[in-house]
């Protein structure tokens, strides 16, 4: 009875850590509007220069590199050796890429590397004292690769967005073709 309800737990224990790990991954995609600001003078409290930034300008072509100034009328970043001035009119979306310390990879992955060795330690106690040899490589290759694994991910979060300038126009023209007689409506948005 013990068994059982321990082998529960520790199934119910790594099923939330999964689903909160995928949780967090989901929620890191979505724009963090508590963060998100609307001009481009606050930014240089929340962002400091040297941090690796993705901007977005009214063209919709992504630039990403490392933010060296920010002034109310001017962006510059950093990409490569040269520095790009972006004006501040232009720039719609700007993305920072947050470092994540590799910590909670490390402990995921030893706590996935060990669930093997605490079941066989539930479900056959004597073959062991503990945790045998394998279960404790197994802990530190989850942990290895865990880490790396967290390394890998990149975070950005949306830290200014411009307010939408975009407006709807209706043009509406008269079409005279040979004998035809009509309107010609173009919407744009």
């Amino acid at each position: 009875m013990m068994c059982s309800v321990l082998r529960i737990c520790v199934v119910a224990t790594c099923a939330g850590v999964v689903l909160e790990c995928a949780n967090r991954d989901a929620l890191a995609q979505q724009v963090d509007r508590s963060v998100a600001s609307s001009s481009l003078a606050a930014l240089t409290s929340q962002v400091p220069a040297g941090e690796i930034v993705y901007v977005t300008d009214a063209a919709g072509s992504i630039v990403h590199g490392k933010l060296a100034e920010i002034t109310n009328d001017v962006l510059q970043l950093r990409v490569g050796a040269t520095t790009r001035a972006i004006r501040a009119d232009d720039v719609t979306r700007i993305q920072w890429q947050k470092r994540d310390s590799p910590l909670t990879g490390v402990v995921i992955g030893g706590a996935v590397g060990a669930v093997h060795g605490i079941y066989w330690l539930i479900a056959d106690p004597n073959e062991c004292t503990g945790l045998c040899a394998e279960d404790y490589v197994a802990i530190g290759v989850g942990a290895l690769v865990g880490g790396l694994i967290d390394r890998a991910i990149k975070k950005k979060v949306t830290v200014y967005e411009a307010s939408s300038r975009k407006s709807t126009k209706v043009d509406i023209s008269p079409l005279l073709v040979g004998d035809r007689r009509g309107l010609q409506v173009a919407v744009t948005f």
